[in-house]
């Protein structure tokens, strides 16, 4: 009996030939082949090269991961990208006259130095550098001590000419200078509201960071940031705190009234919220110092009378953050230095939280009052 025969039945080698011999079986088990390599090769490509959920990132999103990262701002502290985080700092004065309010950009400024010009009317120094306004102003003119500060920055200065003083000081401390008088193409009057000229002049941080670049302005930051600290937790903030800014004039007294849920100040002015026209917000404050400075008057050599601010030394100072008042001092070493703050009962340095800061510079003759 042959081999492949076995109790009268075919073996599994004969039933195969006899399948094969069949070319109708043939072709179908050919194709079906080709379909089981077919979806092997296209199972092992998507396990290949598939995004990986919930596990480790795709190549793709490693690369958008590491966009997004973000870095703390040198100049305010909050965290953003990090072009952003170490931009140069941009300097713009910006008035206070009634007639100038309410006023543009000022929400985007991570600093706000507010002091008192001439006639009892304050005047902002903002500064920029992670965020900018399209529109900010109506920007004036330049005094000798906001030379002084953005020259501890070593910014980039935009105003509409300024003091006799001041524009000679401009030009000894070698400021990085975004005049007005010599670069028109970054500003603009908006006569749309009615006031006098003085009242119109505008400009944006993309045009005056345009014309540093222009410029060819240093990009470099040598200026020693302030230290930050992590905020407190809801639970442990106080409920309230106001502050009470005695300007010597009711047009231009400020008050900053404490939010338990945002950690920060809402700034009022002459009795009511001081907004921001570009976005309709209310301006608000992370941070607020009251530095008490000695000033003496002047008179420039073309008969301007002004103020001398003395910035250099130390003195007395107040710092409000999360609801609480820490009595400071402050300290300048020299003229280009950065003027710092330090907890006058610890002796060590104030550290503040991420975000906006308003330092309000004060005189003897002025007073502030805490509820």
């Amino acid at each position: 009996m042959p081999d492949d025969v076995i109790s009268g039945k075919l073996s599994f080698k004969e039933k195969f030939k006899k399948f094969w011999s069949n070319p109708k079986n043939r072709k179908i088990t050919i194709i079906s082949i080709i379909g089981i390599i077919i979806l092997s090769l296209a199972t092992g490509f998507y396990f290949i090269f598939k995004p990986d959920i919930g596990g480790n990132l795709s190549l793709d999103v490693d690369k958008e991961e590491a966009k997004e990262q973000l870095y703390p701002s040198l100049l305010d502290g909050t965290m953003i990208s990090k072009e952003d985080a170490n931009r140069h700092p941009l300097g713009i004065i910006v008035e206070n006259h009634v007639d100038s309010r309410p006023q543009s950009g000022l929400s985007a400024a991570s600093v706000v130095y507010e002091a008192i010009a001439e006639g009892g009317i304050t005047r902002f120094l903002a500064l920029y550098a992670p965020r900018g306004a399209e529109k900010v102003g109506p920007v004036r003119s330049a005094r000798t001590y906001y030379v002084d500060w953005i020259r501890e920055l070593n910014g980039y200065f935009a105003h509409v000419g300024g003091n006799y003083d001041a524009l000679q000081k401009i030009k000894a401390d070698g400021i990085l200078d975004l005049d007005q008088f010599v670069n028109s193409a970054a500003y603009w009057r908006d006569r749309s509201r009615k006031v006098s000229s003085e009242h119109t002049m505008y400009t944006s941080t993309s045009k005056l960071y345009e014309t540093a670049t222009n410029k060819k302005y240093t990009t470099d930051n040598t200026f020693i940031s302030y230290k930050f600290k992590t905020e407190p937790d809801l639970e442990s903030r106080p409920e309230s705190q106001s502050v009470f800014i005695n300007f010597g004039n009711a047009s231009y007294n400020v008050k900053y009234v404490y939010n338990k849920e945002k950690n920060s100040y809402l700034r009022e002015m002459a009795g009511k919220a001081h907004v921001d026209i570009e976005n309709n917000t209310q301006i608000e404050a992370k941070n607020i110092i009251i530095q008490l400075i000695n000033r003496r008057s002047t008179v420039t050599a073309i008969n301007e009378n002004g103020w001398i601010f003395d910035l250099v030394g130390s003195g007395d100072a107040s710092i409000f953050i999360d609801g609480k008042e820490i009595k400071a001092t402050w300290k300048k070493e020299n003229d280009t230095s950065r003027t710092r703050y330090y907890d006058k009962s610890s002796g060590t340095e104030i550290e503040f939280n991420p975000g906006t800061f308003w330092i309000e510079t004060i005189h003897p003759g002025l007073s502030y009052k805490v509820e």
